[in-house]
């Protein structure tokens, strides 16, 4: 499940501990709540039970194993885990969806250092990146000047320690990139031409460089010095020293690979059963929630291998089945720890937007169902057929219902694409984005029957038209937030460029009733510039219900500007 590293690791991700109590980590806790009456009820109901868990032990075993190194976006671990499900789903009997089961797509990923870059301080090299390194949040350009750290002058540049006190330094959940935003943000304001922070206590959690960031560019050069750094140049500086950057990136691009395959029954309309294969590597791109420092694998069983396997499993069921009212297309998406881009880049596919999509189904960590047997469907809202399919379909999961198509999730690009959804989610736990999510920890029997519900909801609708779709509100799981108004947009989280790109809009709310529309850059709201999310969040705060503002956005070759009320 995708988290935006600041908003989802904090908002959402205690609303979905809220939502469902934490599994025990025990890898053997199933056994002892699970009586073996309830067991024994559960493969009356299901012949092939024990095959079925068997396949999802196997499936989820692999997925979730060392050698896949965490299936990150673009690696080999992930190429080796699209390479297993390719063949599963021929094994099964799907067939290309077009000439391969591979879709690649390209997207742009962060910014990568050109050998153009320079620093110099007292007339010698700094090497960068690895004594020294712009930050995320880093302009390009050239300043040269000269230094010290008690001048704090307009026109020249600032040398700032990254720490304040010896307590930052040793805490590990010390959010330097925020603290270093803010105060290089407002040293800019004052004059600074550019931002040297420096390492003055040596912290064992020191920052590295990233090429990716939550913030926008401030538009001047921002580094982080390291300890070496400081103790050679700074710490004993006592006049004023030269120092000489040049700073240049260049885009960079990575490459992720959907997974599809198709069970085409000759039908009108097509459903779509997917689940994301990718997930976080050794945490390299920020959004592990691990703080022990250790660079570790995260397997990622239950978020998302547990996914993966339940599709594959229903998609067994589906091939061996008499259902033909609708073609089957089955997905394992790529990238969606990254923001969702695989699904993004795949309903905007030529193919598919041609193909008549009836709804889609996605499964996303499904394999930690709890004590309580508690499984969230998200989606409800988004067709009037919904519930009377969900009513229909007999159940021993206690069914909690959320009416949005909106969520951090891959059934968020088809919805927003005007498709019905369906989300199912057996909750969140302690070992969600840290290395412990292993696939010992899986329920595999709960996971069994999460593929039994789906399948049935399935059965459900072969007796019901092409669903109607409708829009919703915002979710429960969504993230939460204090400010007193909504725009009523989707923020596109992968766009790096000057302003924020709206992914969706939602209906009744400010923007679809100023006029604004999928693919719009917002520029300027109010009387404040938009440079990214940031300065976005920031402009948001200072209005409440009733105000109006204008706003400008970029639309194709054109900046438009509309007249929003609150």
């Amino acid at each position: 499940m995708h988290m935006k590293r600041r908003n989802w690791s904090v908002a959402a991700l205690v609303t979905l501990l809220a939502l469902t109590p934490a599994a025990d980590p025990a890898a053997q806790i199933w056994k002892k709540i699970l009586p073996d009456k309830d067991k024994n009820e559960s493969a009356k109901n299901d012949a092939n039970a024990e095959e079925v868990i068997k396949q999802l032990r196997a499936d989820i075993g692999y997925l979730a194993s060392d050698q896949l190194e965490g299936r990150r976006t673009g690696t080999k671990g992930e190429a080796l885990a699209g390479m297993f499900i390719e063949k599963r789903m021929a094994a099964i009997g799907l067939v290309p969806y077009g000439a391969s089961y591979r879709r690649p797509f390209k997207f742009e990923w962060g910014k990568e250092l050109t050998p153009e870059i320079r620093l110099t301080i007292g007339g010698k090299y700094v090497s960068v990146p690895e004594d020294a390194f712009p930050v995320g949040f880093s302009g390009a350009g050239t300043d040269e000047n000269y230094v010290l750290p008690e001048s704090k002058e307009a026109n020249s540049p600032w040398l700032i320690a990254l720490y304040e006190t010896q307590q930052d330094a040793e805490n590990p959940h010390y959010d330097w990139e925020k603290n270093a935003f803010d105060r290089a943000r407002k040293a800019i304001e004052r004059g600074a031409t550019s931002v040297l922070f420096y390492d003055n206590f040596g912290s064992k959690y020191a920052p590295v460089y990233t090429k990716r960031t939550d913030y926008e560019s401030l538009g001047v050069p921002v580094l982080v010095l390291g300890k070496k750094v400081y103790d050679q140049y700074v710490k004993d500086m006592k006049v004023m020293q030269p120092v000489y950057m040049n700073i240049a990136f260049k885009k960079e691009f990575r490459t992720g690979t959907n997974i599809v395959g198709y069970i085409n029954n000759n039908a009108t309309y097509t459903a779509v059963i997917g689940a994301h294969y990718d997930h976080l590597g050794y945490g390299e791109d920020g959004n592990s929630r691990s703080v022990d420092g250790v660079k570790s694998i995260h397997n990622g069983a239950d978020d998302n291998a547990s996914g993966v396997a339940a599709m594959l499993a229903v998609a067994t069921k589906l091939k061996q089945s008499s259902y033909k009212k609708y073609n089957y297309l089955f997905i394992a998406f790529s990238a969606e720890e990254l923001g969702l881009l695989g699904s993004k880049a795949f309903v905007k596919e030529k193919d598919f937007q041609k193909q008549k999509a009836a709804y889609m189904l996605n499964m996303d960590m499904v394999g930690r169902l709890g004590p309580d047997r508690k499984l969230t469907v998200g989606g409800v809202g988004t067709s009037p057929v919904w519930n009377s399919v969900m009513a229909a379909v007999p159940s021993t999961l206690k069914i909690s219902r959320d009416s949005s198509g909106v969520g951090p999730s891959d059934h968020s690009s088809f919805y927003n694409d005007s498709i019905p959804v369906l989300f199912f989610f057996t909750g969140t736990h302690t070992d969600y984005h840290k290395p412990t999510d292993d696939a010992q920890k899986i329920n595999y029997s709960g996971t069994k029957d999460v593929v039994n519900y789906v399948y049935s909801i399935i059965g459900g609708m072969e007796k019901q038209p092409a669903p109607l779709f409708s829009t919703t509100k915002n979710s429960s799981m969504g993230s939460r937030t204090a400010f007193k108004v909504t725009l009523g947009i989707m923020p596109d989280y992968s766009y790096q460029e000057i302003g924020v790109r709206v992914d969706g809009v939602i209906d009744d709310k400010p923007a679809a009733k100023a006029g604004l529309k999928q693919g719009d850059i917002i520029l300027q709201l109010g009387d404040k510039k938009i440079n990214g999310m940031q300065t976005y969040m920031e402009a948001l705060g200072t209005f409440k219900p009733g105000d109006k503002a204008d706003v400008k956005v970029k639309r194709g070759p054109t900046v438009q500007e509309f007249k929003l009320v609150f």
